[in-house]
């Protein structure tokens, strides 16, 4: 009886929840700043199928080439970290899975720059529907495993009621070290959600990040899956909230920028620290590594 009355008090509070922050999207639509045609393509892809591909070039960003530069230096400093950190062991087997290498890059203004630029606000801005918090910056790089690992099992992100990540491929990415997968909006009715939620509840009950293929493929065909094999240099714009995806295992290492957007008061906040707390290293303590050689 006690559990019956607190989920029914959870499912008032939800609904209550959510009739006010579409109170908000109706007060702030009237404040949502203009976009150009190609801005107002990337927020209407993200709204019908969750995802928007494109690439450096044609975002035209003024601080992309000192952010790359920065993520050179850094990626060196990671590997010799990484080396380190390895003493000679073989990591990516089923006994010795190879976690993937996250370090937070915020403070460092070649990153935020990248991230703060107005026309990259007013984009997230109009696709979030509200006032924007630009929550930080990974780097991050993923290693060759024969299993899956974290993310490379099915699931969706759970910061905000809609989040904008923007990857940045700085290797390319194909058959060897697996693109990005998902499964478009316009795919997965309200049911199939719910069952796949359902689902992922339930591996991570079983401390599992999501569910694996064989899962998906249960609920949703493989035809109606969607791979991002792409050049360096391509940028992906993805709501990880509405979209079920993946990174699939692989067997070549692979190294990605991730920028992270949520309303400036998400529904979640304690899901957002780790782009600014300790969870990961950070640039103070990556300056204190020497690459060899």
């Amino acid at each position: 009886m006690l559990q019956t009355l607190k989920r029914i008090a959870k499912g008032i509070l939800q609904v209550q929840s959510n009739v006010l922050h579409q109170i908000d999207l109706l007060r702030h639509a009237k404040n949502l700043p203009p976009l150009n045609p190609s801005e107002q393509a990337i927020v209407a892809a993200c709204r019908q199928e969750g995802v928007y591909i494109t690439s450096l070039e044609a975002i035209e960003n003024p601080a992309t080439a000192p952010m790359l530069k920065a993520a050179e230096q850094q990626l060196a400093v990671m590997e010799v970290m990484a080396t380190r950190a390895a003493q000679g062991q073989k990591l990516g087997t089923v006994e010795h899975p190879a976690l993937p290498q996250i370090f937070t890059v915020t403070d460092l203004p070649e990153f935020s720059n990248w991230g703060r630029d107005p026309r990259m606000l007013r984009l997230v801005e109009n696709y979030v529907g509200l006032p924007i918090a630009f929550q930080g910056v990974h780097l991050r790089r993923d290693f060759a495993n024969e299993k899956p690992v974290t993310t490379e099992l099915w699931h969706r992100d759970d910061e905000d009621r809609r989040i904008i990540k923007v990857f940045i491929y700085l290797t390319e990415v194909g058959a060897e070290n697996r693109p990005f997968e998902y499964i478009p909006r316009s795919r997965v009715s309200r049911l199939k959600t719910r069952q796949i939620l359902s689902k992922i509840t339930a591996s991570r009950k079983a401390a599992r990040l999501g569910i694996n293929d064989a899962g998906m493929a249960m609920l949703i065909p493989q035809s109606e899956w969607r791979a991002c094999p792409c050049p360096a240099g391509t940028v992906v714009f993805a709501d990880t909230r509405s979209v079920f995806h993946h990174g699939k295992s692989r067997r070549l290492s692979r190294s990605a920028i991730f920028f992270v957007y949520t309303a400036a008061t998400p529904l979640h906040p304690e899901f957002c620290t780790q782009y600014n707390d300790q969870t990961f290293a950070r640039p103070e303590m990556l300056s204190e590594v020497t690459p060899v050689g």
